[in-house]
């Protein structure tokens, strides 16, 4: 597989957004905005309970199960809606669902197999260190491996673009965002980096300009709930916004690395 230029596809994105945004935006608030609010919830009660003073699985964590299905139907359709031509969001948003189970099989065959190679490296080190030093000899070897972990996820990065327009089982979808992404890993870095900083950037604004409105909110009518609520709202829905844009990203990624 060739190669992509960042900046290329950057722009790509850039107009891509702009000429779509009437059926982009109903997508991001309608799927990405809900998910994101689910799993906004469900982290933040899985920090809360783990430094609770007795740690227990509270109710609310669940949510990030719905909310992360609904992340990945939501980069199926944006996928379909940016590759296949012509195709109307109903469509899209059929052949999502229809594809979802092949892409949740992958996603799920994929990290048995990280899980699988974990448990191995960690009985490795109980065997070789005994009971009292296999936890340190664990860390030492699970370090290391979060290295190759981070490559094999970056190498699928276009994993649930591939499951969205190719007609592919899961194996087969991972040996084929697997082929994909060869030769191209830096690159791939380079977009998570990109992914990084914006993340960043919209980070400082949900903290400086949407916590200071809320903040005011609280202050001026006095329901702190109501402007908690109002917050995370906001917060969800920008970072559907991002999380819609990195999705057009990939795909327009995939559409260059696999046209060539």
């Amino acid at each position: 597989m060739t190669a992509f230029s960042l900046g290329t596809v950057w722009e790509e994105t850039i107009a891509f957004l702009r000429r779509e945004s009437g059926l982009l935006i109903p997508i991001a608030l309608a799927i990405y905005g809900p998910a994101q609010l689910m799993l906004d919830f469900g982290m933040q009660s899985l920090m809360t309970a783990r430094n609770a003073p007795q740690p227990e699985l509270p109710l609310q964590a669940l949510l990030v199960l719905p909310g992360g299905l609904l992340m990945l139907l939501g980069n199926l359709v944006v996928a379909l809606l940016v590759i296949v031509p012509g195709v109307s969001v109903g469509e899209a948003l059929r052949a999502g669902l229809r594809r979802l189970p092949i892409a949740l099989a992958a996603m799920l065959l994929l990290g048995a197999a990280i899980l699988a190679a974990t448990i191995v490296v960690s009985l490795g080190a109980f065997m070789a260190g005994g009971s009292a030093r296999a936890p340190a000899i664990a860390s030492q070897f699970l370090l290391p491996l979060m290295i190759p972990i981070g490559i094999i996820w970056l190498r699928l990065l276009l994993l649930p673009t591939v499951v969205a327009v190719e007609a592919v089982g899961p194996a087969d979808g991972i040996r084929r965002a697997w082929a994909i992404g060869r030769n191209n890993v830096l690159r791939l870095i380079g977009v998570w980096v990109l992914v990084l900083f914006l993340s960043l950037v919209l980070a400082m604004i949900e903290l400086f300009v949407i916590g200071s409105l809320a903040e005011l909110l609280k202050l001026g009518t006095g329901e702190a709930a109501m402007s908690a609520l109002l917050q995370a709202i906001a917060n969800a829905a920008l970072e559907a916004l991002l999380s819609t844009g990195f999705a057009v990203y990939l795909s327009l990624v995939y559409r260059t690395l696999a046209s060539r």
